[in-house]
């Protein structure tokens, strides 16, 4: 009878927070993580005619692997997100998409080095907490490719330079005139951590340029030097963060993020704008000259548990964008929107919580006109919209 050979078995470790474990003959720490959320939602106000949808369902799950090594060098961490979507619920005359899978997060890490797809590192608000359901706010909150380095200096100071994919970045809402890229982003980040709270500081430099092609594939009239003439130009974005803890409430906190784009309009969160488009530049005066749509956008919220079974948020968002000159008669184009959230969740037993949210948005459109009378007679145009839902989620 021959012995059985000895059995490795799972061994839990400690060293990185709960739910990580040795995988079987390393020294890698890996977690396994998932998430599932059921949403329901209902849009209100607005103008909506009998092609759109004023209620909606989705179904996502997340799964994610987090692996780590401590290594001589510092740590060396992956990180894998992958999403998948019933039926993503979408607003006013937007495109459905069934049965999704997306990538949400791809990255290394070692030591201060990040490579990969990951959060800008221009985002703070949308990083760290974004913590509304359904309702929009205005801050960086893409994932993007990038590479990045992160030095700390001791007494909670680092400081961050990360090269990011322009194309990630880009707003291009209205024309379809960007040029291929030539140069990344650069983002640059000053932070200060503290047992009280966060302070940063954040800028980024964006090169938009102008197509060789009318968006419709139409070459340009090589015999006008006027019409989209051929530019490269850089836009730039700032920003300021602030986070107050408030011990009073478990994880309560206040955070403010405020930033201005000139050129650069992703920066401001414009991907979240829920009845506007933005565009990071227009041509001037008809096709004249290239210009750079300029813009600033705060966001806040406030939030935390007052229980250990109940929790908040309230969160104010504004935006604010114009494009001198742009029209075909040189008026000036402004569009603004700000949004109001709350929500209110209710933890049901440990992993299971369910969450209720309305928002209400408040979208202007101004068109500066002077003399001049567009065709429909409506310089300005303004939408009230309510959007409100709920959410069941589980987390293990």
């Amino acid at each position: 009878m021959t012995k059985g050979e000895a059995v490795e078995y799972v061994k839990v470790c400690t060293a990185f927070g709960p739910g990580f474990f040795y995988i079987p003959g390393s020294d890698t720490c890996l977690r396994i993580g998932s998430e599932f959320r059921i949403d329901y939602r209902v849009y209100g106000g607005g103008k909506f005619n009998r092609d759109d949808n004023r209620t909606a369902f989705n179904a996502q799950a997340r799964v994610w692997f987090d692996a780590r090594t401590e290594t001589e060098y510092g740590l060396l961490r992956s990180y894998f997100q992958i999403n998948a979507d019933s039926n993503t619920a979408t607003r006013v005359n937007g495109t459905e998409q069934r049965n999704r899978f997306t990538i949400d997060k791809a990255f290394i890490q070692f030591g201060g080095l990040t490579a990969g797809y990951a959060h800008s590192f221009f985002g703070f608000y949308d990083n760290d907490y974004g913590n509304t359901i359904f309702g929009p706010y205005y801050a960086q909150s893409n994932t993007v490719n990038l590479i990045a380095y992160t030095a700390q200096f001791g007494g909670g100071f680092s400081a961050t330079l990360s090269v990011e994919d322009g194309r990630d970045h880009r707003q291009n809402d209205v024309f379809a005139y960007q040029g291929g890229q030539q140069v990344p982003d650069v983002v640059g980040v000053l932070r200060l951590d503290q047992e009280w709270g966060t302070v940063a500081l954040q800028a980024a430099a964006h090169q938009f340029r102008s197509a060789s092609r009318y968006d419709n594939g139409t070459p340009n009239d090589p015999t006008d030097d006027v019409a989209l003439r051929h530019q490269n130009k850089w836009g730039y974005a700032i920003g300021g963060d602030v986070l107050i803890k408030i011990p009073q409430l478990q994880d309560g906190h206040l955070v403010i993020e405020g930033q201005y784009a000139d050129g650069a309009l992703d920066y401001l969160g414009a991907d979240n704008l829920y009845a506007l488009r933005s565009q990071d530049f227009y041509y001037r005066n008809g096709f004249s000259r290239l210009e750079a749509g300029k813009g600033w956008s705060v966001t806040a919220e406030l939030g935390g548990n007052f229980t250990p079974q109940w929790g908040f948020n309230i969160v104010p968002s504004y935006i604010d964008t114009r494009y001198d000159g742009a029209g075909s008669n040189g008026q000036d184009l402004k569009a603004k929107e700000y949004a109001i959230t709350g929500n209110l969740t209710y933890m049901i037993v440990k992993g299971l919580s369910v969450t209720g949210e309305v928002s209400y948005i408040r979208s202007e459109f101004d068109r500066e006109l002077g003399n001049e009378t567009f065709a429909d007679n409506r310089p300005k145009e303004k939408l009230n919209s309510v959007v409100g839902g709920i959410r069941i989620k589980r987390m293990f």
